[in-house]
């Protein structure tokens, strides 16, 4: 697949779950259902586009390019999220490129409709604004947290990350429950993918992780919590 994976574990949540029935009726009568095939590149960074996406079902990944010139993830978005608001509301270019992981359906609104209903529903604004605050805030935290990690921390840190949020239960224990590469988790831990291969085969060799084709099942989650950074 980096704000990294998982939402600050005080995050107020996403946006359709914070929303009264009279504020969702609202959106749904200004937007059009959408479907995105996995793979679809439905925002591109640098691109200049006026309208938001509240996804229904499936993922997606947020992306944006690197320093270093690959491409880093700065966030997954699940059901209920909205993705290209920023833009939508400032007007400004797209600043990451965003990808379907799986299938994904969502309401589509014009930054038009969607500033309308804002302005007659300001408890939509209200409920943006403290998700907006809180994915700064975290991308904040983590940067300092990251900042004197070592890339083995910083890649067990994804991986509790990605347990806890897309964690299923399995007899070898827990699943991730989310298509993921070994590029996907390098950009997620800003580390080469190199340093990502070299971890797994450890985490693989002391029996802590189990890999498959894009497939990871993590053996002991309090382990793997031992080798995240103190902060995490």
């Amino acid at each position: 697949m980096t704000q990294p994976a998982a939402e600050p574990h005080d995050s107020p949540g996403r946006l359709w779950e914070l929303l009264d029935d009279v504020e969702r009726k609202a959106l749904r009568a200004e937007a059009e259902l959408r479907r995105y095939p996995a793979g679809t590149v439905i925002i591109r960074e640098g691109d200049r586009s006026d309208w938001v996406l509240i996804l229904m079902s499936g993922r997606v990944k947020i992306t944006s390019v690197s320093t270093g010139g690959y491409d880093a993830v700065l966030a997954v978005r699940d059901p209920g999220d909205i993705i290209g608001e920023m833009a939508s509301m400032d007007g400004s270019l797209r600043s990451a490129t965003a990808v379907a992981v799986e299938p994904v359906t969502g309401l589509w609104l014009s930054a038009r409709s969607f500033n309308s209903v804002l302005r007659r529903h300001a408890g939509i604004s209200v409920v943006l604004l403290r998700i907006i605050t809180s994915r700064l805030r975290y991308a904040n935290s983590r940067r300092t947290e990251f900042g004197d990690s070592t890339a083995a921390e910083r890649i067990a840190a994804i991986l509790v990350d990605l347990a806890e949020r897309y964690g299923v239960p399995v007899p070898d224990g827990t699943l991730i429950a989310l298509r993921i590469s070994q590029r996907d988790l390098a950009g997620l831990a800003s580390a080469s993918r190199e340093a990502v291969a070299r971890t797994l085969r450890t985490l693989r060799a002391d029996g802590l992780l189990s890999t498959g084709r894009q497939r990871l099942v993590v053996r002991s989650l309090n382990d793997l919590r031992q080798l995240a950074p103190d902060d995490h």
